[in-house]
Protein backbone atom coordinates (compact mmCIF):
# COMPACT_ATOMS: atom_id res chain seq x y z
CA UNK A 1 0.00 0.00 0.00
CA UNK A 2 1.20 3.19 -0.95
CA UNK A 3 1.57 6.22 1.38
CA UNK A 4 -1.16 7.87 -0.42
CA UNK A 5 -3.26 4.91 0.06
CA UNK A 6 -2.21 4.66 3.84
CA UNK A 7 -3.47 8.41 4.42
CA UNK A 8 -6.83 7.63 2.50
CA UNK A 9 -7.49 4.29 4.90
CA UNK A 10 -6.70 6.22 7.68
CA UNK A 11 -8.69 8.92 6.07
CA UNK A 12 -11.45 6.60 5.63
CA UNK A 13 -11.61 4.73 9.02
CA UNK A 14 -11.92 7.94 11.14
CA UNK A 15 -14.90 9.18 8.68
CA UNK A 16 -16.63 5.81 9.44
CA UNK A 17 -16.17 6.26 13.02
CA UNK A 18 -17.20 9.94 12.66
CA UNK A 19 -20.72 8.93 10.59
CA UNK A 20 -21.13 6.01 13.30
CA UNK A 21 -21.07 8.42 16.01
CA UNK A 22 -23.42 10.69 14.01
CA UNK A 23 -26.07 8.27 13.44
CA UNK A 24 -25.91 7.29 17.26
CA UNK A 25 -26.25 11.08 17.94
CA UNK A 26 -29.18 11.07 15.37
CA UNK A 27 -30.79 8.09 16.87
CA UNK A 28 -30.94 9.29 20.29
CA UNK A 29 -32.04 13.03 19.23
CA UNK A 30 -34.77 11.26 17.14
CA UNK A 31 -35.81 9.01 19.96
CA UNK A 32 -35.48 11.41 22.47
CA UNK A 33 -36.95 14.66 20.79
CA UNK A 34 -38.82 13.80 17.25
CA UNK A 35 -40.61 10.93 18.38
CA UNK A 36 -42.13 12.09 21.25
CA UNK A 37 -43.21 14.99 19.54
CA UNK A 38 -44.69 13.32 16.77
CA UNK A 39 -46.32 10.96 18.67
CA UNK A 40 -48.33 14.27 20.73
CA UNK A 41 -49.30 15.20 16.85
CA UNK A 42 -50.57 12.29 16.21
CA UNK A 43 -53.01 12.42 19.23
CA UNK A 44 -52.85 8.61 19.83
CA UNK A 45 -53.09 7.28 16.19
CA UNK A 46 -50.83 4.25 15.71
CA UNK A 47 -51.19 4.64 11.98
CA UNK A 48 -50.48 8.42 12.17
CA UNK A 49 -47.42 7.83 14.36
CA UNK A 50 -46.14 5.15 11.54
CA UNK A 51 -46.88 6.93 8.73
CA UNK A 52 -45.02 10.11 10.35
CA UNK A 53 -42.44 7.88 12.38
CA UNK A 54 -41.36 6.43 8.46
CA UNK A 55 -40.90 9.59 7.34
CA UNK A 56 -38.61 10.84 9.47
CA UNK A 57 -36.41 7.58 9.43
CA UNK A 58 -36.42 7.65 5.13
CA UNK A 59 -35.23 11.74 5.75
CA UNK A 60 -32.73 10.48 8.23
CA UNK A 61 -31.27 7.52 6.50
CA UNK A 62 -31.33 9.36 2.99
CA UNK A 63 -28.69 12.21 4.91
CA UNK A 64 -26.70 9.61 6.87
CA UNK A 65 -26.13 8.28 3.44
CA UNK A 66 -25.24 11.11 1.73
CA UNK A 67 -23.02 12.49 4.65
CA UNK A 68 -20.97 9.27 4.04
CA UNK A 69 -21.01 10.20 0.08
CA UNK A 70 -19.77 13.61 1.16
CA UNK A 71 -16.99 12.38 2.90
CA UNK A 72 -15.89 9.78 0.04
CA UNK A 73 -16.23 7.00 2.21
CA UNK A 74 -18.75 5.34 -0.12
CA UNK A 75 -20.61 5.83 -3.78
CA UNK A 76 -24.34 4.66 -3.86
CA UNK A 77 -25.49 3.80 -7.49
CA UNK A 78 -29.40 2.12 -7.71
CA UNK A 79 -30.28 0.65 -11.36
CA UNK A 80 -34.06 0.23 -12.49
CA UNK A 81 -34.75 2.97 -9.52
CA UNK A 82 -37.51 3.96 -11.48
CA UNK A 83 -39.21 0.39 -10.29
CA UNK A 84 -39.42 1.90 -7.14
CA UNK A 85 -41.93 4.90 -8.10
CA UNK A 86 -45.07 4.33 -6.27
CA UNK A 87 -44.31 1.32 -5.24
CA UNK A 88 -47.10 0.16 -2.60
CA UNK A 89 -47.70 -3.25 -0.85
CA UNK A 90 -44.79 -5.48 -2.28
CA UNK A 91 -42.66 -7.55 -0.44
CA UNK A 92 -39.11 -6.39 -0.63
CA UNK A 93 -36.25 -8.93 -0.70
CA UNK A 94 -32.31 -8.31 -0.55
CA UNK A 95 -29.17 -9.92 -0.55
CA UNK A 96 -27.21 -8.75 2.87
CA UNK A 97 -23.45 -8.11 2.56
CA UNK A 98 -23.00 -5.54 5.10
CA UNK A 99 -24.32 -3.81 7.71
CA UNK A 100 -25.62 -0.96 6.58
CA UNK A 101 -28.17 -2.43 3.71
CA UNK A 102 -31.56 -1.75 5.96
CA UNK A 103 -30.31 1.87 5.55
CA UNK A 104 -29.79 1.80 1.91
CA UNK A 105 -32.93 0.26 1.08
CA UNK A 106 -34.97 2.71 3.81
CA UNK A 107 -33.40 5.89 2.21
CA UNK A 108 -34.96 4.70 -1.42
CA UNK A 109 -38.51 3.66 0.01
CA UNK A 110 -39.90 6.04 1.91
CA UNK A 111 -42.93 3.66 3.13
CA UNK A 112 -40.66 1.29 4.29
CA UNK A 113 -41.48 -1.50 7.19
CA UNK A 114 -39.37 -4.08 8.12
CA UNK A 115 -38.76 -7.20 9.70
CA UNK A 116 -35.83 -6.34 12.62
CA UNK A 117 -33.63 -8.52 14.90
CA UNK A 118 -35.78 -8.24 18.22
CA UNK A 119 -32.36 -6.90 20.26
CA UNK A 120 -33.25 -4.08 18.58
CA UNK A 121 -36.13 -3.15 20.50
CA UNK A 122 -34.35 -4.58 23.61
CA UNK A 123 -33.30 -2.73 26.54
CA UNK A 124 -32.37 0.61 24.92
CA UNK A 125 -33.09 4.27 24.09
CA UNK A 126 -34.67 2.96 20.52
CA UNK A 127 -36.60 0.57 22.06
CA UNK A 128 -39.35 2.98 21.67
CA UNK A 129 -39.09 3.85 18.42
CA UNK A 130 -38.26 0.56 17.02
CA UNK A 131 -41.30 -1.40 18.77
CA UNK A 132 -43.76 1.54 17.37
CA UNK A 133 -42.84 1.58 13.80
CA UNK A 134 -41.41 -1.81 12.48
CA UNK A 135 -42.15 -5.61 13.18
CA UNK A 136 -39.11 -7.88 15.29
CA UNK A 137 -38.58 -11.50 14.47
CA UNK A 138 -38.91 -12.54 18.18
CA UNK A 139 -43.13 -12.96 17.03
CA UNK A 140 -44.48 -16.07 16.44
CA UNK A 141 -44.15 -16.71 13.03
CA UNK A 142 -48.32 -16.21 12.27
CA UNK A 143 -48.31 -12.76 14.00
CA UNK A 144 -45.32 -11.62 11.41
CA UNK A 145 -47.30 -13.05 8.88
CA UNK A 146 -50.67 -10.97 10.12
CA UNK A 147 -48.72 -7.82 11.05
CA UNK A 148 -47.18 -7.86 8.25
CA UNK A 149 -50.16 -8.43 6.04
CA UNK A 150 -52.16 -5.48 7.82
CA UNK A 151 -49.30 -2.99 6.89
CA UNK A 152 -49.14 -4.16 3.05
CA UNK A 153 -52.70 -4.09 3.45
CA UNK A 154 -52.64 -0.10 4.55
CA UNK A 155 -49.58 0.37 1.09
CA UNK A 156 -46.37 0.04 2.68
CA UNK A 157 -43.88 -2.10 1.44
CA UNK A 158 -41.96 -4.67 3.52
CA UNK A 159 -38.41 -5.06 3.76
CA UNK A 160 -36.72 -8.80 4.69
CA UNK A 161 -33.49 -9.80 4.31
CA UNK A 162 -33.80 -13.93 3.32
CA UNK A 163 -30.46 -15.22 4.44
CA UNK A 164 -31.95 -14.04 8.00
CA UNK A 165 -28.08 -12.74 8.80
CA UNK A 166 -25.02 -10.92 6.59
CA UNK A 167 -23.61 -13.10 3.57
CA UNK A 168 -20.50 -14.69 4.34
CA UNK A 169 -18.00 -13.70 1.87
CA UNK A 170 -17.48 -15.98 -1.17
CA UNK A 171 -20.46 -17.83 0.15
CA UNK A 172 -23.17 -19.18 -2.48
CA UNK A 173 -26.63 -17.42 -1.39
CA UNK A 174 -28.69 -19.41 1.35
CA UNK A 175 -31.96 -17.97 1.43
CA UNK A 176 -34.42 -19.29 4.51
CA UNK A 177 -38.28 -20.06 3.42
CA UNK A 178 -39.22 -16.97 5.54
CA UNK A 179 -40.31 -14.57 2.95
CA UNK A 180 -41.35 -17.23 0.58
CA UNK A 181 -43.94 -17.99 3.04
CA UNK A 182 -44.70 -14.49 3.67
CA UNK A 183 -45.47 -13.60 0.31
CA UNK A 184 -47.51 -16.43 -0.46
CA UNK A 185 -49.67 -15.86 2.73
CA UNK A 186 -50.41 -12.13 1.90
CA UNK A 187 -50.54 -12.85 -1.86
CA UNK A 188 -47.96 -9.86 -2.26
CA UNK A 189 -45.59 -10.14 -5.16
CA UNK A 190 -41.91 -10.01 -4.48
CA UNK A 191 -39.72 -7.14 -5.47
CA UNK A 192 -35.72 -8.18 -5.56
CA UNK A 193 -33.03 -5.46 -4.61
CA UNK A 194 -29.47 -7.11 -5.31
CA UNK A 195 -26.67 -5.58 -3.96
CA UNK A 196 -23.49 -5.33 -5.71
CA UNK A 197 -20.56 -3.67 -5.56
CA UNK A 198 -16.96 -4.48 -3.78
CA UNK A 199 -16.24 -6.21 -0.34
CA UNK A 200 -17.42 -4.16 2.34
CA UNK A 201 -14.45 -4.81 4.74
CA UNK A 202 -15.29 -3.32 7.76
CA UNK A 203 -19.24 -3.95 7.40
CA UNK A 204 -19.78 -7.70 7.20
CA UNK A 205 -20.12 -10.10 10.12
CA UNK A 206 -17.81 -11.12 11.55
CA UNK A 207 -15.38 -7.87 10.77
CA UNK A 208 -13.11 -5.41 13.24
CA UNK A 209 -14.93 -1.71 13.02
CA UNK A 210 -11.72 -0.25 12.56
CA UNK A 211 -11.14 -1.92 9.04
CA UNK A 212 -11.95 -0.55 5.65
CA UNK A 213 -11.14 -1.61 1.92
CA UNK A 214 -7.62 -1.18 1.88
CA UNK A 215 -7.76 0.90 -1.32
CA UNK A 216 -11.41 1.80 -2.57
CA UNK A 217 -14.30 3.41 -1.02
CA UNK A 218 -16.99 1.24 -0.54
CA UNK A 219 -19.12 0.38 -3.68
CA UNK A 220 -22.91 0.26 -3.16
CA UNK A 221 -24.34 -0.50 -6.41
CA UNK A 222 -28.25 -1.39 -5.55
CA UNK A 223 -30.36 -3.23 -9.00
CA UNK A 224 -34.22 -3.13 -8.47
CA UNK A 225 -34.58 -6.75 -10.55
CA UNK A 226 -37.51 -8.04 -12.02
CA UNK A 227 -40.76 -8.89 -9.82
CA UNK A 228 -41.44 -12.45 -8.84
CA UNK A 229 -45.65 -13.05 -8.88
CA UNK A 230 -46.72 -15.16 -6.67
CA UNK A 231 -49.82 -16.04 -8.77
CA UNK A 232 -47.95 -19.50 -10.39
CA UNK A 233 -47.99 -21.05 -6.38
CA UNK A 234 -51.62 -20.34 -5.74
CA UNK A 235 -52.53 -23.86 -5.98
CA UNK A 236 -49.68 -25.55 -4.91
CA UNK A 237 -49.57 -26.84 -1.57
CA UNK A 238 -47.87 -24.89 0.85
CA UNK A 239 -44.77 -26.00 1.73
CA UNK A 240 -43.51 -27.02 -1.92
CA UNK A 241 -44.60 -23.54 -2.52
CA UNK A 242 -42.43 -21.65 -0.29
CA UNK A 243 -39.55 -24.03 -1.20
CA UNK A 244 -40.00 -23.51 -5.07
CA UNK A 245 -40.22 -19.71 -4.48
CA UNK A 246 -37.11 -19.83 -2.54
CA UNK A 247 -35.32 -21.36 -4.89
CA UNK A 248 -36.77 -18.92 -7.80
CA UNK A 249 -35.27 -16.01 -5.15
CA UNK A 250 -32.09 -17.68 -4.77
CA UNK A 251 -31.64 -18.11 -8.43
CA UNK A 252 -32.58 -14.31 -9.03
CA UNK A 253 -29.70 -13.24 -6.66
CA UNK A 254 -27.35 -15.92 -8.35
CA UNK A 255 -28.11 -14.79 -11.63
CA UNK A 256 -27.70 -10.85 -11.34
CA UNK A 257 -24.23 -11.69 -9.33
CA UNK A 258 -22.99 -13.87 -12.17
CA UNK A 259 -23.70 -10.97 -14.57
CA UNK A 260 -22.05 -8.38 -12.54
CA UNK A 261 -18.95 -11.08 -12.40
CA UNK A 262 -19.35 -11.07 -15.71
CA UNK A 263 -19.25 -7.24 -16.38
CA UNK A 264 -16.03 -6.91 -14.25
CA UNK A 265 -14.42 -9.48 -16.42
CA UNK A 266 -15.11 -7.66 -19.85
Amino acid sequence: MSLKQRIKYVWRIIGKLYSFFNFGLGSVVIATFIFPTIFTISFGSPEKFKRLGRIVVNKAFTLFVKQMQWARLLTFEVKNKERLQGLQSKVIIANHPSLLDVVMLMSIIPNADCLIKASLGGKNIMRWVVNRLYIPNSLDFEDIIRDSGASMDKGNCFIIFPEGTRTRPGCPFSLKKGAARIALATKRDVIPIYFGGNEKIGLRKYDKMLSFHPTQKYQYKLEVLDPISVEKYKNMQQSKAAMLLTEEMTECFSKAKRAEQEREHT
